[in-house]
């Protein structure tokens, strides 16, 4: 990894300006002797030479991985450059003779070509297949070229030449061979590596340098006309270059670079095809005719080509097909919900448009649903919302098979679903298909999940005058939310006025949990009597506000309180002030057993921290947890039955009792029996209503006391109203027994000792 943060010293710029304008007076100006020029070029030369294996060397130290190993190689490279000058300059020099060829010094030459190739071959690069292919062919076509070139100018020159000594001759035709083969890797380095821009330009451009004065130093040695300036130059801007590369900063490791090989390479391939052709034709003008190796090596550039921009079309055509297969992806994104595939709000709403201009136009009918999931909340907090998304796409997957092909189904957001229905249809029979599809339990991991869905809907028929998209959903809205007041499960059409009663409403639930966190409800204490003594057994608390001066049913505010989500805050209210009044009830003898019933919304059972605020609250007021009845409904149970099992269980190990409310009139009632822990379980009123006028429901109630007393459960008659209704449950069997007949909810310091006579 290349060390980070460096930048190039300004002693090296500074210094690196020196050698560069004193090499052009010198060996390009003619300043000085022909031997001080000769004596100033070789120890120039060796003086870059060896300063770029040192910065070389010193970056492979601050580097790791294939990075190093390039900043290695690149120093071995100039290092060994070195060493051939070093021979090279004694022989001139020190000796006073011309350097033998070959020589040791060639040695060291034509060793940078090969170190020089090893560095480009080690620098990372990155690709695709596609992306490789490419570059071997750009690589064969630059390769192609510059053979075209090298032919044209050195190793043609050279081979031509010929000679007496075949090491010599050997010796000539490798240096433009290795700087041939090393520019051709450079153009593919160019086109594959993954560096930084910087320090890549600056190694090519010196390797390249160097390239060029070799070969032409080859030609002009061959041609007899070497005398040293521009080719010397060559050599002293190449090492400069090289010397600088090293010390360029980069600001992050080259491995860990993640922007893709430098785009504008792409046209490398073409320059010594560009140069091939110039020089060709510059031959051809001149009266020189082309051999059949010139001309065979034309005709593969010219293939090269053309194949190239056979494969640069095809990636064109491929990237635009990935271009329009991506814009329809992000069209059905932008239009359709992520997680079920549905339309979202933007497509219904862009839908609903067009169907109320076809209403003003033609006439045409226009419905719309509106589906909110009842109690989706609880199922989200009960059992995470990985099983709350679960059960959003099964929903989905109902609402599109019980549905025809030319409705259109979006969900708009969290659990709530609109449907837009065009035709002549009847919206409230689709609700009717829709409730049906939803009714049976679904299975969200594992468990079985029942659902109810509050449904308000809107009819724009052919009389109706022209209306919004946005005005017509926000009917079909608050519909919904009508129906939700309406105790959930509900089915409700607009009829106009219905918005001002949902506004009321909505303003209702603000000042109800404004009033919850201010503790301004209050508490009043229905009475549970026990026959057989005649005292009473238990008060059940029951919360009372009083709300713009009147007096709110407990059935209207708590079910705006389980809509808005208050009815926890509301819960954990109740439960600290009816613990705290057992407490002072619990200072007076005649009250020292008395127990206290407390309702739990849905959301508590399911909510394994409950235990421990109920366990806070007992420890709190210092009550004991036997004295405690903790009143569940079945819709309490049904979203999660296990989680369910798990609190109440954990309750009852703490000493709380458990009770059943409404028991006999839910679907599941008997099951619930056998799923779940209880203590007590209460008869509904309903069964109580009938019970002297009814003699079925004599025997049904008895039978259900039967199955109390089988179970070792305290049976609870609630809504005993009528002096027979009494006599008919204490004929029975029921000790515990709740009514207006005995005493209506009141305040605790209303509270009697006894009620009834004992029987």
């Amino acid at each position: 990894m290349s060390s980070t943060g460096r930048r190039v010293p300004a002693i090296a710029v500074a210094l690196a300006g020196i050698v560069l304008i004193t090499s052009v007076l010198i060996l390009g100006g003619g300043v000085g002797t022909p031997w001080f020029q000769r004596a100033y070029g070789d120890l120039i030369e060796l003086f870059v030479a060896a300063a770029a294996a040192a910065t070389a060397g010193w970056a492979a130290v601050h580097s790791t991985g294939r990075t190093r190993l390039m900043w290695l190689f690149a120093g071995i490279a100039s290092g060994s450059w070195a060493a051939g000058e070093a021979v090279w300059s004694w022989y001139e020099l020190a000796r006073g003779i011309d350097t033998p060829f070959p020589s040791l010094a060639d040695v060291g030459f034509l060793m940078f070509p090969v170190a020089a190739c090893v560095a480009l071959l080690v620098l990372p690069s990155r690709g695709s297949d596609l992306d490789r292919g490419r570059r071997v062919l750009d690589a064969t076509l630059a390769t192609t070229g510059l053979a075209l070139v090298s032919w044209e100018t050195a190793l043609g020159a050279v081979a031509a030449a010929g000679g007496d000594n075949p090491l010599a001759f050997a010796v000539s035709l490798a240096y433009p061979l290795s700087d041939f083969l090393l520019l051709a890797l450079l153009v593919l380095t160019l086109t594959r590596a993954v560096a930084s821009r910087a320090q890549l330009v600056l190694l090519a451009a010196g390797m390249a340098a160097l390239s060029v004065s070799d070969s032409g130093f080859a030609y002009l040695t061959t041609e007899g006309s070497y005398d040293g300036g521009a080719i010397d130059l060559g050599w002293v801007f190449g090492f400069v270059l090289l010397a600088l590369a090293p010390l360029v900063s980069v600001r992050r490791a080259v491995e860990d670079e993640d922007a893709p090989a430098l785009r504008r390479s792409s046209f490398l391939p073409y320059i010594p095809v560009v140069i091939a052709g110039a020089l060709t034709v510059g031959k051809a003008l001149t009266g020189h005719r082309a051999t059949t190796g010139q001309t065979g090596l034309v005709g593969v550039i010219v293939a090269l080509v053309l194949v190239r921009q056979y494969l640069t079309l095809r990636e064109n055509t491929g990237l635009a097909d990935e271009l329009a297969t991506r814009e329809a992806q992000l069209r059905h994104q932008a239009f359709h919900d992520a997680l079920t595939g549905l339309a979202n709000r933007a497509l219904f709403q862009d839908r609903l448009g067009h169907a109320l201009d076809l209403h003003a136009r033609d006439l045409r009918p226009v419905s719309v649903l509106f589906l909110d999931i009842d109690d989706f909340k609880l199922i989200n907090d009960s059992m995470g919302h990985g099983a709350g998304d679960e059960l959003l796409l099964r929903i989905a997957e109902r609402l599109g098979t019980s549905l025809r092909t030319g409705d259109t189904v979006a969900r708009l957001g969290g659990d709530e679903f609109a449907i837009l229905l065009e035709d002549d249809g009847d919206p409230v029979v689709v609700a009717g298909s829709i409730e049906a599809a939803l009714q049976a339990p679904f299975v969200v991991k594992g468990r079985p999940v029942t659902v109810g869905t509050s449904i308000g809907v809107v009819a724009l028929q052919p009389a109706d005058a022209a209306t919004t998209a946005d005005a017509l959903l926000a009917k079909a809205d608050t519909a919904m939310y009508a129906a939700k007041r309406g105790g959930k499960g509900q089915l409700r059409v607009f009829r106009e006025g219905m918005s001002l009663t949902e506004l009321a409403d909505n303003r209702m639930s603000e000042a109800l949990a404004a009033a919850v966190a201010a503790g301004e409800l209050r508490l009043e204490y229905q009475p549970i009597v026990n026959l057989d003594t005649g005292a009473i057994a238990a008060v059940e608390a029951l919360a009372r506000w009083s709300y713009e001066g009147r007096e709110v049913p407990p059935s209207e505010f708590i079910a705006v309180a389980e809509r808005t989500g208050v009815i926890a805050d509301l819960t954990d209210w109740a439960l600290d002030e009816a613990c705290r009044q057992l407490a002072v009830w619990s200072r007076t003898p005649s009250r020292a057993e008395l127990q206290i019933t407390v309702n739990i919304a849905p959301p508590q059972v399911t909510d394994d921290d409950f235990v421990r605020r109920v366990a806070d609250v007992l420890a709190k007021h210092d009550v004991s947890p036997g004295r405690l009845v903790l009143e569940i409904t079945e819709s309490s149970l049904l979203a999660d039955v296990e989680v369910a099992r798990r609190v109440t269980a954990a309750l009852r190990a703490t000493g709380v009792r458990i009770s059943l409310d409404d028991f006999g009139v839910g679907f599941s009632s008997l099951s619930q029996l056998h799923a779940i822990e209880l203590d007590i379980v209460k008869i509904d009123r309903s069964f109580i209503d009938r019970l002297d006028t009814d003699p079925r429901q004599v025997r049904f109630l008895g039978s259900l006391l039967r199955l109390g007393a089988d179970l070792g459960l305290d049976v609870v008659a609630e809504g005993v109203e009528r002096g027979r209704q009494l006599e008919l449950v204490r004929e029975l069997g029921c000790r515990l027994v709740q009514g207006y007949l005995l005493a209506r909810p009141m305040p605790a310091d209303r509270l009697p000792v006894a009620l009834v006579a004992p029987a």
